[in-house]
């Protein structure tokens, strides 16, 4: 699978009043908090990154070493102080629950411009890409499968139909948002993008063969999950499972 996120991005000598604000505020621990939010971000996924209710605990656990002196609240109250004087954009949290901004894209794809092939989601750019060669946008839908305006006596239904046949049984992986409002749904604990992460890492496949269908996947997991006790971390009680990824796509090879 093609790399994603990037190795290193600039940070200015002098900071601007944004982060002076934050450092005011909430001192050396502040700052980092800041700087670890964009390693995050440039490091998993280039341009920006889901941040949802869980995303806090989980940043925290990741990021920061158990003697750091960081905590949860300090990180929320960060991120909305972030949000509020523009270090993040507002209006993409609001909508898509992200984090990103305008200079974080910037460096992003000046940096990733010359890869053959980029991935992205259109609706979470605040810059235009259009003109880097290697962008292609995820979740397009051609024109040709929106069949409710066509004509039963249109010529070209005959070739539409033709067109979806050929289509038919192809898998199309899905989005963050799509496994994480089907784990809610089924409330199931299971984390979306550690989901997306590990079978992209194999190129969708389970073994040899090609995934047909992700929800059948998930529903893999969230009965391997069931099977196995919750061990409890080091950080106000939050639940964790170790997983065995193997074990996990032997069992949906075997279904």
């Amino acid at each position: 699978m093609a790399k994603v996120g990037i190795e290193s991005f600039l940070l200015d000598c002098h900071t601007n009043d944004n982060i002076s604000e934050i450092e005011a505020e909430y001192g050396v621990k502040g700052f980092a908090v800041v700087v670890r939010l964009w390693q995050k971000i440039y490091y998993e996924r280039g341009y920006y990154c889901e941040w949802v209710d869980r995303s806090p605990l989980l940043f925290l656990s990741n990021w920061f070493g158990g003697n750091s002196g960081v905590t949860v609240n300090l990180i929320t109250d960060i991120v909305e102080r972030c949000l509020k004087n523009g270090i993040f954009n507002a209006g993409m949290y609001k909508k898509y629950s992200i984090l990103t901004s305008h200079r974080i894209q910037e460096q992003y794809f000046d940096v990733v411009k010359r890869r053959s092939r980029i991935l992205v989601k259109k609706e979470y750019l605040l810059i235009s890409v259009d003109k880097i060669q290697g962008i292609a946008y995820e979740n397009e839908i051609p024109a040709y499968k929106n069949s409710k305006n066509v004509c039963r006596n249109d010529p070209s239904k005959v070739k539409e139909s033709k067109v979806n046949k050929n289509t038919i049984g192809r898998f199309t992986p899905p989005s963050v948002e799509e496994v994480a409002a089907y784990c809610k749904a089924r409330n199931n604990g299971i984390i979306a993008s550690e989901f997306i992460d590990f079978y992209a890492a194999k190129g969708w496949m389970i073994g040899k063969n090609r995934m047909k269908d992700w929800k059948a996947a998930v529903r893999t997991w969230e009965q391997r999950r069931k099977g196995e006790p919750a061990k409890r971390g080091s950080f106000n009680n939050f639940q964790q499972n170790d997983y065995d990824f193997n074990q996990l796509e032997a069992e949906l090879m075997s279904n």
